[in-house]
């Protein structure tokens, strides 16, 4: 009875073992780091095989009712250890109880709607080693402040923070290439926000509605600004544009009444329907002669002034 029991003790004994363990690995600095090994049967969230060493988390987890969530850096799927690299396509879809999570270096990647809808999540830090933030990956995060963006980050997708109504400031990183289509739409308290060097595009809409916003510095590696990229901007008190840029889209700075000037470059060489439409009190300066811009009925409807530094 007495060996029956301790051998009944050590299989159980083996058995937590298994399920959660730290495995010892080099650290950046070199020195030796635990990190813990969580076993799938003992977790919640749900992981897919994407190869002999990688998973990604899935929406097959069920956050409903979850306030906080560590997600592992490596987890145990029938006895063999992966490293977790992207949180997958919409993964925390709607985790509307959800306020704060832990994301584990390593990630690589934040797939399509991964945070979606998660309206009391207020802060988030991305680690380093992520190259992409993909479509709709906050958007509707309406509680969320402020967010780290690493420098490892080369796009920024469509929607990507869209309606995120609480945040009132966040800094690109130099090595983002292309800001999407939408990215920070309705970001209603945005102030500011800083475009690095990289950037040669602004996707459609990308500012579009964000009613606080008083200034923005476009850069000059930028050749191509989307239409409506900053319609409804009311507190845009300046902003500039860059000798790269050759066409300025359709109601582009629509409605931005809070702009008083502008110098328009001679590279452009289209400025599109209601442009600057409804920008009641901007004066503007174009660098260049009518024969050599093609400006749509309309573009200027409501401007102060418009003048031409060329015959």
């Amino acid at each position: 009875m007495k060996k029956g029991l301790l051998a009944l003790g050590a299989l159980f004994a083996i058995c937590l073992s298994m399920l959660a363990t730290d495995m010892v690995v080099k650290g950046k600095n070199g020195k030796d780091q635990k990190i813990n090994v969580v076993d799938t049967s003992e977790t919640f969230l749900r992981f897919k095989i994407l190869s002999d060493s990688t998973v990604e988390l899935t929406n097959e987890s069920s956050c409903r009712g979850h306030e906080s969530i560590t997600i592992p850096e490596k987890v145990r799927i029938e006895g063999k250890v992966y490293t977790v690299t992207s949180i997958g396509y919409e993964a925390f879809y709607g985790c509307s109880s959800l306020t704060s999570i832990n994301i584990p270096e390593g990630l690589t990647s934040i797939e399509y709607g991964a945070f979606s809808g998660c309206k009391s999540l207020t802060s988030i830090k991305i680690p380093e080693g992520v190259t992409s933030i993909g479509e709709s990956a906050f958007e509707r995060c309406r509680s969320l402040t402020s967010i780290n963006i690493p420098k490892g980050v080369t796009s920024i997708g469509m929607f990507a923070f869209k309606e995120c109504s609480s945040l009132t400031s966040i800094k690109i990183p130099e090595g983002v290439t292309r800001i999407g289509s939408d990215a920070f739409r309705e970001c209603s308290s945005l102030t500011s926000i800083n475009i690095p060097k990289g950037v040669t595009s602004i996707g459609e809409a990308a500012f579009s509605d964000c009613s606080s916003l008083t200034s923005i510095n476009i850069p000059k590696g930028v050749t191509s600004i989307g239409y409506s990229a900053f319609r409804g901007c009311r507190s845009l008190t300046s902003i500039n544009i860059p000798k790269g840029v050759t066409s300025i889209g359709i109601f582009t700075f629509k409605e931005c009444s809070g702009l008083t000037s502008i110098k328009i470059p001679e590279g452009v060489t289209s400025i599109g329907k209601s442009a600057f439409g409804g920008c009641s009190n901007l004066e503007i300066v174009i660098d260049n002669s009518k024969d050599n811009v093609k400006v749509v009925d309309g573009a200027f409807t409501g401007c102060k002034s418009v003048t031409w530094l060329k015959d």
